[in-house]
């Protein structure tokens, strides 16, 4: 659709940032797809630089907007005159426009869940190349060949923590559906696990096989520490950061939980191992220090980056427009928790039922 074109009003909007194929392939036809089979018209849109959603012709007669990659300002939600439920991607959008939102009861729906099997497994990836040294003996293999080990016993790095899942201690910080997810995965390799969340019922914690404990007591119980939580999870501070034990490991894939420039300075004084798919800024300059030390593994921002994460994506947002639009409730686990709503399906907000959704639809891609 073009910026400026007089068009018929959709039933749903979806506005992109001129880059929905390169940075999500398989979403778009999937979600036109999706909300075609529930009856629902759909007009995808792109803006280039300077263009505003709020310049669409037709745009105060649409019911339903989703933005890739696109953050609608309150300028833009108040042109939106019939608007009842804006749906996002990566749940960034409800941070700015929150409260417009909310004073109109309009529903945001963060489809951000469809992502967290796929950041949860590369947390799990992560942890072990980190823990074996995978990455390092993959480079001296491809580089000089496989003989001679320094040791035919033991190959891990013996200055950091190393060896098995099994029997660690992790500490993850955030209950989210990613948080979640890691948490069921290190339980079932053996690891013991204790868990950060100041908004999760204790409940919660007994389901899943974590131990409760509060952010100041990370440091005295944590060999590994994954960062997971989002945007509402207290973040490690730098003072935390001082206090984790020497030699322990921490994970990230993303970058709101924990203070990366304290994590840093540890990192580069080789006292902590890092394994992270997030950095302070990026791309991250060629000739940083913290690339090419033997206490760092890196992935480039891939974690939420596959084919089942994007089919996940878009059917989360395909089902919460259709019951927003038929006068019901989204899902509770979807909703920002400014805007949560009392949901007439009769299942709690997370817990099990939520858990079973998240391992459906991220192995499938079906509908919640």
């Amino acid at each position: 659709m073009d910026v400026g074109v007089s068009v018929n009003v959709p039933d749903v909007l979806v506005v992109d940032d001129g880059h929905l194929r390169a940075n999500w392939p398989y979403l778009g036809a999937r979600l036109r797809a999706g909300l075609v089979d529930h009856d629902l018209t759909v007009l995808f849109a792109s803006l280039g630089a300077g263009q505003r959603i709020r310049d669409l012709y037709g745009i105060a007669a649409v019911p339903a907007l989703v933005v890739i990659d696109v953050e609608p300002d309150a300028e833009d939600i108040a042109a939106l005159t019939k608007l009842e439920v804006v749906a996002g991607v990566t749940g960034c959008a409800e941070l700015a426009v929150a409260g417009r939102l909310a004073e109109r009861g309009i529903v945001f729906v963060d489809g951000s869940r469809g992502r967290a099997r796929s950041q949860a497994e590369i947390v799990i990836g992560l942890m072990i190349n980190a823990l074996r040294q995978i990455c390092g003996w993959h480079n001296i293999i491809a580089a000089a060949g496989p003989w001679p080990h320094p040791s035919w016993q033991f190959t891990d790095h013996p200055s950091y923590v190393n060896g098995t899942v099994c029997g660690k201690q992790v500490a993850v910080i955030g209950m989210d559906p990613v948080g979640r997810a890691v948490i069921g995965l290190c339980v079932g390799m053996g690891a013991q696990v204790s868990a950060v969340d100041p908004g999760v019922e204790e409940t919660d914690f007994q389901e899943l096989g974590a131990r409760r404990i509060q952010l100041d007591e990370v440091a005295s119980v944590a060999d590994i520490v994954v960062v997971a939580g989002n945007w509402s999870t207290p973040p490690l501070t730098g003072a935390m950061v001082a206090r984790l034990a020497n030699r322990a490991l921490v994970v990230t894939v993303r970058g709101g939980g924990i203070d990366l420039v304290a994590l840093r300075a540890r990192v580069l004084a080789d006292e902590l191992f890092w394994a992270t798919d997030v950095y302070e800024s990026v791309p991250v300059a060629a000739g940083d220090p913290i690339l090419g030390r033997n206490n760092v593994i890196h992935t480039p921002g891939i974690a939420a980056c596959t084919r089942e994460a994007n089919l996940a994506v878009a059917d989360i947002l395909t089902a919460n427009i259709d019951r927003v639009l038929r006068g019901g409730p989204p899902l509770r686990w979807d909703c920002v928790p400014a805007f949560t709503v009392e949901d007439t399906s009769g299942e709690p907000a997370g817990g099990p039922a939520a858990d079973e959704l998240i391992n459906s639809i991220g192995a499938a891609g079906g509908h919640p």
